[in-house]
């Protein structure tokens, strides 16, 4: 299965699942799409409710991709990596 995050809004709640095979990995490329979903349920007229879900059958996915933090070499890598945590949070936030 391929990682994805989908929203959907019906009645005024919106639903964001997101999924990774690697269950409790978020790459940057996810959480960008995550924070993308979270803002588009902000700025959705019809959406009153959001709840977020993980998809698959297993853990709730919320953790770092081990294998990006392995690769920063730089400080440009390393804010990049930690900023995608951070713009997941102030999206929710806002």
């Amino acid at each position: 299965m391929e990682a994805y995050v989908d929203y959907r809004v019906q009645g005024g709640i919106s639903s964001i699942e997101f999924f990774h095979p690697k269950h409790n990995s978020m790459p940057t490329a996810q959480l960008s799409r995550l924070r993308q979903a979270i803002d588009r349920a902000a700025g959705d007229a019809a959406s009153r409710v959001v709840i977020l879900r993980s998809g698959g059958e297993r853990t709730f996915c919320a953790g770092a991709s081990f294998d990006e933090l392995l690769a920063i070499q730089d400080l440009a890598s390393g804010k990049a990596f930690f900023l995608g945590f951070a713009e997941v949070i102030n999206a929710m936030r806002n």
